[in-house]
Parts: structure tokens; sequence; C-alpha cells
């Protein structure tokens, strides 16, 4: 019994993992030399993942290694972007956020980088890499833990590749991206066990591994530099609705 009131610590701290899914949007670059943009990126939708070497020390009761487990949970996140053109096929940006995983919020902060590869009339073709990081620090107490303080360091990495079509003022895009994340945890606290203070110790892992999905969108220019984008990203793992607001200047 014990063993699950730890997990569900773990659970509670690990849903921080979601924190790392956000919106791709068009792959190729759509600043010029020196242009600015600022926006605004939401998302919607649920994920799966798995963590391992979940080890606990448990005073006068030893260590032991709890089986590995996964955890599901929806979430939906809301991010500020601010994006330079470094060449007139070339743009960096910055994006910083918070996502609400039941009720649970927290800060997120990530950078990427959009490069046209080929251009033409109609059809463009880009790439884009975007990483994200978060440290998920939650302390608290209830009828099971007299006091608990866990921490999470992750972060999640994305690179997608993919075609633009060009129509006047809409575009619609997609393609593959391939997925990774990586992180740990560490655990500390006193847990009430049938009346008895245990101090408890553990550590734990994300399980990694390399994820391929797929993602499709549309964008449409509204105003004069004033975009809207939808868009849809799926995985074994996790799919998200996504959608953005973009004024260039």
């Amino acid at each position: 019994m014990r063993n699950e009131i730890l997990c569900g610590m773990v659970l509670l701290l690990w849903t921080g993992l979601a924190h790392g899914v956000t919106p791709i949007g068009p792959a190729t670059s759509d600043l010029d030399q020196g242009q600015f943009a600022i926006g605004f990126d939401y998302s919607n939708g649920d994920f799966e993942t798995d963590y391992e070497n979940l080890i606990a020390t448990y005073s006068g009761l030893g260590t032991i290694v709890l089986p590995d487990k996964s955890i599901s949970a929806d979430l939906e996140g809301y991010f500020g972007k601010v994006s330079y053109g470094i060449k007139d096929r070339w743009l960096v940006f910055a994006r910083f956020g918070q996502v609400d995983i039941d009720s649970e919020k927290d800060f997120t902060y990530g950078l990427g980088t959009k490069i046209t590869l080929k251009e033409s009339d109609e059809l463009d073709l880009g790439l884009t890499a975007q990483i994200n990081f978060l440290t998920n620090d939650e302390s608290f107490s209830d009828s099971d833990w007299e006091y608990a303080e866990g921490e999470l360091d992750f972060y999640v990495a994305q690179i997608a590749l993919g075609p633009v079509y060009k129509s006047d003022k809409f575009r619609l895009y997609g393609g593959p991206f391939v997925d990774w994340a990586d992180g740990d945890g560490d655990l500390s606290g006193r847990l009430i066990y049938e009346g008895t203070p245990i101090d408890v110790k553990a550590r734990f892992d994300l399980k990694t591994e390399l994820e391929l999905g797929g993602y499709i969108g549309m964008s449409l220019e509204i105003a004069e530099n004033l975009d809207i984008m939808a868009e849809y990203q799926i995985t074994d793992n996790w799919d998200i609705f996504g959608a953005g607001l973009q004024f260039k200047f």
C-alpha cells in the first residue's frame, strides 16, 4: 500500500511532462531579414508516457525498485511567442507560457528555429526544430504525507519537415516529425503508513524514446501582417489540437 501512495505522488509530479507539447505551425520561415513577429499559441489534447527506474528508500525498511508505470492526462496550454528573421529564409523564436493539467499550472519556456529549404510560386519546403524546458516543483501534505517535496526536470525536443502550399492569403501545411523527451525527478518526504511516520527518498526517470508523428494545419492572413492558424498533431502516445495568432512588424 505504501508503494501505491508513493506512485500517486510521482504521478502528480510527472504530469508536468505534457508542458512540452506545443504547436509546430508552418515549417517554413515567413519573416524577412530583420523582421519581428509576436504571437500567441494555444494547445489542447491528451498524452500518455511512462516513467521507469523508480527507486525508493524507506527508513528502517530498505530500498526497493518499483515497476515501470504509464501516465495519461489531459492538457490545455497558453503560450506567448516572439520571432525574429535572421535571414530572409531563416528565423528563430522563443516561447513561454503556462499549461493547466488537472488544475495544476506550471511555467514552461522554449526555443526554436525555422528554415525555408526550397521555394516556388505555390509550394515551399521547410524544416522546424524546437525544444521546450520545464522544472516542475511540488510540495504538499495530506492524510498520507506529513510533508512531501518533489522536483522534475525535463526537456522535449521536436524536429518537423514539411511542405507549405500557398494560395493568395491561405496556406496549407503538414508532414512528419520526430519527438524526443528526457528527464528525471526526485522526491523526499515523510509518509504516514498505518499511523507510523516513515521517511522516504525516491528518484525516477522518464522512459525516453524517439517517437514518430504527423501534423497538418492551415493558416490564413486575416489582415495585413496578421495571421491565424489551426493545427492537429498525433503520435502513438499523444494527440493535440493547436491554434495560433501572429502579428509581423
